[in-house]
């Protein structure tokens, strides 16, 4: 996320656990995003400081999910680590930017909406921009995320697969 982006604030109304889930919400986001002081590697300790040590990430849409095996099975902390670790040294960028938070208090969830514009390494490589939507759900504070789940748009993901491919677009 870029430092000049906006992120959409708490209501001024809110309360302290509002604001609390909506905090976490960033940290979360903020976790997977490109660090710009190291761009190739992951803060490991941010991914870990915002998830339970249970933390479960599943996908949907469930039409697509199961069109798609990589997507079927849910993911741990260790294995989101194990696959941002990978993921990362392969992208020249990947840019995200919150559009909207939606906090619902009393069942401690959120919503995150956003974009991100990724890019393969290589020489000519396109953007490619896909909308990401997460759910999520929270512990009893508001601290950290326990479970989540993540939604994408499967033609600019799949879109973007080709391009890590030699030769791909």
């Amino acid at each position: 996320m870029s430092e000049a982006a906006t992120v959409p604030p708490p209501p001024s109304s809110a309360s302290d656990l509002y604001k609390a889930i909506h905090a976490t919400c960033i940290k979360f986001f903020k976790s997977v995003s490109r660090n710009p002081a190291n761009p190739k590697s992951i803060d490991i300790e941010a991914v870990k400081a915002v998830r339970t040590d249970d933390f479960v990430q599943t996908f949907g849409h469930r039409f697509m999910v199961s069109y798609h095996p990589e997507y079927q099975s849910p993911v741990t902390l260790d294995s989101l680590i194990t696959q941002l670790g990978a993921v990362s040294p392969l992208l020249r960028l990947w840019d995200m930017e919150i559009e909207d938070i939606i906090v619902d208090e009393r069942s401690r969830r959120a919503v995150i909406r956003s974009t991100v514009e990724l890019q393969a390494e290589g020489e000519d490589k396109p953007v490619i921009k896909n909308d990401m939507v997460w759910i999520l759900d929270l512990t009893d504070d508001g601290e950290k995320v326990k479970k989540a789940i993540e939604f994408e748009d499967s033609v600019a993901s799949d879109a973007f697969k080709k391009t890590m491919l030699p030769g791909g677009m």
